[in-house]
């Protein structure tokens, strides 16, 4: 069961980081935590690139920009995280590599961040940032596509959906569910995105087949869920996983999917290898475990 104390919120100040804050303030007041909230400023010579006027120029504007974004910040925190208990962090360097080693040195439990795939075109986009918080991250990482705020933060969480595959994680990441689930009173729904549709070589198979295995998928997820401990509703539903769990997320009204990330140095399958497409696609923010 995830119950995070310390969650890290970075800032960039655009209207996804507001969002995403919105959320923080739900996940902070729910299990008593604090928001550390990190602004990183990209180092001068980075800020330089591709400006053509002199660097001197570029220098003093990069010196007074820092005590600007500063009082940005703490603005921020006074704007969207009302309520909360609250450290902020103001770094210089590469993004990603600053977000995560802020997580580190504060024990962090949870990253939340937004990324900017959005849009008919961009929605194939995955953030820079985001994609190596995800990849580089041994702590739990919350984001998605379409962080918005919530309209109503008391009862925001009213559907959680655990995507899974039959492998030694699947029992804990419904367990995780669970929990997060039971904290804010909400149902919980696990999904499993079967290989073949009968689109390929199974077309030419007894049409009957299919069926076995959805059976067979389905009383496997059902001995997950028992052995978690947890009350769900099962999904098998055949498809690439993003798609799948973009539909079923959609028919539940899902306010959080959790997916498994991290378990070793071997292929996770088909959820590790659709991991970023899983977040671009999903109607509501990913919790990566």
């Amino acid at each position: 069961m995830i119950t995070p104390k310390t969650i890290i919120l970075p800032v960039d100040f655009s209207a996804r980081s507001a969002g995403t804050a919105a959320h923080a303030r739900i996940m902070a007041k729910q299990y008593g935590a604090t928001i550390v909230a990190v602004h990183v400023m990209r180092p001068f010579q980075l800020a330089a690139e591709g400006v053509d006027v002199p660097s001197t120029a570029v220098l003093d504007w990069y010196t007074q920009q820092k005590p600007l974004l500063e009082r940005q910040l703490e603005d921020f925190v006074k704007i969207y995280l009302t309520g909360c208990k609250v450290k902020t962090v103001f770094r210089e360097g590469e993004p990603s590599s600053e977000i995560i080693r802020t997580a580190n040195e504060e024990g962090a439990d949870l990253i939340m961040l937004s990324t900017h795939g959005y849009g008919a075109f961009r929605r194939f986009l995955l953030g820079s940032v985001a994609a190596k918080v995800l990849n580089d991250s041994q702590i739990p990482v919350l984001t998605g596509a379409h962080i918005e705020v919530p309209a109503d933060e008391a009862e925001h969480i009213k559907s959680v959906l655990v995507a899974v595959e039959f492998d030694e994680r699947t029992s804990k990441l419904i367990a995780a569910g669970e929990g997060i689930a039971k904290s804010f009173g909400a149902e919980l729904h696990v999904v499993h995105a079967s290989p073949d549709d009968g689109a390929g070589a199974g077309q030419y198979m007894d049409p009957t087949w299919r069926i076995e295995v959805a059976h067979m998928l389905k009383k496997r997820l059902e001995e997950s869920v028992n052995a978690a401990g947890a009350t769900a509703t099962i999904h098998v539903v055949p498809g690439d996983p993003e798609k799948v769990i973009r539909q079923v997320a959609e028919e539940v009204r899902a306010n959080l999917v959790v997916l498994g990330r991290h378990l070793d140095k071997s292929l996770f399958g088909r959820l590790r290898t659709h991991s970023y497409a899983i977040v671009r696609e999903s109607p509501c923010p990913v919790l990566s475990l």
